[in-house]
């Protein structure tokens, strides 16, 4: 296994994402092949999967508890400054898929919407916690190493600022591992395999992840239906299958992704 290059003068923070590899990251910090971070944060959506938190409850934070690692999860609307949209003109954040342009021939939506829920909704809650928290002039003077859950096959997710306050690191990257091989670390460290995190209504979902989510989680897919009907008393054009029909009755099938 490769080394992550520990730089302790600026203060690190793992931005858990609550999914596969930020699990991964903290069983790797409580086993004690990576250093310790100074605090684990994560931006609470108001929409993430049932699952994704009672695994942290049940599993994560008691690893966390045990090291003296502090783990905070923020409300979103603590330091959001838009919701599901900047205004009623603007398209949503969420990369909803699109038939503003038309269908293609089979029927299905032409494309998907860019999305900029992830920066709306985690990052920048995530950093203005932080200069909350710390205060800005502090945190710029030292800098901050932000801990991302991305491994090494989603490397082309990076973003590419590697300098200045906020800075971004990879440790999975750095280690050298995949995103299967995360799986299986956690599952090997004798806990459950750790859920996908995604926001109940994300458009990014596989059909098996819907399937799973109608008979593992029904309250989050009638959610999810319900949210879908509401965006479309603003953009009746939006989404959350390429299917283009209501989720309900979407003919979702086991092995196709979306995206």
């Amino acid at each position: 296994m490769d080394k992550f290059n520990y730089t302790p003068e600026r203060l690190n923070v793992l931005s858990s994402g609550g999914g596969t590899q930020s699990n991964a990251i903290i069983c790797l910090i409580h086993a004690g092949v990576l250093p310790k971070p100074d605090i684990i944060v994560m931006s609470d959506t108001m929409r993430e999967a049932s699952n994704v938190f009672t695994y942290q409850r049940d599993h994560i934070a008691p690893l966390c508890d045990e090291i003296g690692l502090e783990y905070v999860i923020i409300p979103k609307s603590d330091y959001a400054t838009h919701d599901l949209s900047i205004s009623p003109a603007h398209a949503p954040l969420p990369g909803y898929f699109t038939e503003m342009n038309g269908r293609k021939k089979t029927g299905y939506c032409s494309g998907k919407q860019p999305a900029f829920c992830s920066d709306k909704w985690k990052k920048e809650v995530i950093q203005r916690y932080l200069n909350q928290r710390y205060g800005e002039k502090y945190l710029t003077r030292r800098g901050v190493d932000m801990w991302i859950g991305i491994s090494v096959d989603e490397a082309a997710r990076r973003a590419k600022t590697t300098k200045g306050k906020w800075r971004r690191r990879y440790p999975l990257i750095e280690l050298n591992i995949t995103q299967p091989q995360s799986v299986k670390l956690v599952e090997d460290y004798g806990l459950p395999t750790p859920p996908r995190s995604l926001c109940w209504m994300c458009p990014n979902r596989s059909d098996d992840m819907w399937l799973w989510m109608r008979d593992n989680v029904p309250e989050d897919f009638e959610r999810a239906c319900l949210h879908e009907r509401e965006i479309q008393k603003n953009w009746p054009h939006l989404w959350l299958t390429k299917y283009g029909v209501p989720l309900a009755t979407a003919p979702i099938s086991n092995g196709v992704t979306h995206g």
